[in-house]
Formats: C-alpha cells, structure tokens, sequence
C-alpha cells in the first residue's frame, strides 16, 4: 500500500460548501472553493485503483472530474530540458535531421508551438538513443482519455465499432515490448 500524488481538473469551481464537505470526509483530497484544481495524496494498493476511488468519490458531491493531471504535453524545449540536451538537438530528432528517425509526431501538427507527448517521446528514447531514462508510467495519461471519452462518448453515434480500438495491434505490442527491453 503505497501514498500516490496526482492531480484531478474540475469541470466546474466547487462552491465553499461542497469544498468543506469533501474534505471533511476526504483529507487527501485538496479541494478549494473556486478552484478548479483539485490535488489527490491517496493511499491505495495501486495507482489506478487511487486515480478511480479519487474521481468516484467526487463525483459523489456533484464535482465532476474531467482530466487527469498527467503532464504528458511538452514542447521541444522541454524534452530538452527533461533530458538535458539543447532544445536545438531535440528538434533536429523530431525532423529527422538528425538522430535514427521515428521521431514521435506531434499532437497538434501544424502549429507553430508544437506540442509532443512526454511518454512517446520518452519511450522513443529508451529505444533510439545512448542515455537512459526511466520507462514511463503512461497510467495518469490513459486514465485521463478514458476520463475525457466518458464524458463525450455521448456524442457518438456507434460507439461499439470504437471499442475495437482499445485492442492493441501486433505492432504496438511489439513495439511496447521492445521499448521495455524485453525482446
């Protein structure tokens, strides 16, 4: 049983009373009047099993969660600050200008400020370059799209042929073992 820290998005402000009854019955939830931020320090056995008692237990004081905090977006400068290389080095990867190629594309192709997911990028790393970085726990950031698909999967219309996208293919299973090291 481990004390995990994550961060919840609110769709909405909870007001002084909500906000008092909540941590009143919920320490470790840091819940404020007119914010929409909500910081989670729950004990449990695991990460999801805290990321999804945080949200049930709002939910049960009409507070809404609809992201999970994963701090997954970052711009080239970032990665090069994660990593230690210049923000230069990191672009030329991402052009393939330099590097071996497969560079993770951007979120938002585009746009001037690009956006690239930080557990792409960095399992892209561990399976491209000389340095080691941790393997990435990409938890917080699949329980933020599965959170952000439950509040707008009543928008669409045939919902059952998407669910087939949530088997993984042989090449992504492949590709996930070798970013693990364990081929």
């Amino acid at each position: 049983m481990g004390v995990h820290r994550f961060g919840l998005i609110l769709d909405r402000p909870p007001d002084r009373s909500q906000a008092a009854l909540v941590v009143d019955t919920h320490p470790d939830l840091d819940v404020r009047p007119s914010q929409q931020h909500v910081t989670v320090r729950r004990r449990s056995s695991s990460l999801a099993a805290a990321v999804v008692s945080a949200i049930v237990d709002l939910e049960a004081f009409d507070l809404n969660p609809v992201r999970v905090r994963a701090d997954d977006w970052v711009t080239l400068a970032d990665i090069g600050e994660r990593i230690g290389r210049s923000r230069e080095m990191v672009r030329q990867w991402s052009t393939g200008q330099q590097g071996p190629g497969g560079f993770p594309p951007p979120v938002n192709p585009g746009r001037d400020t690009k956006f690239y997911s930080w557990t792409e990028v960095a399992l892209w790393h561990r399976a491209h370059r000389d340095f080691y970085l941790p393997r990435p726990d990409g938890l917080l950031v699949v329980a933020n799209l599965l959170l952000q698909a439950k509040r707008l999967v009543p928008l669409v219309r045939d919902k059952q042929t998407l669910t087939g996208l949530l088997s993984p293919t042989r090449k992504a299973m492949a590709s996930s073992r070798h970013a693990q090291g364990k081929d």
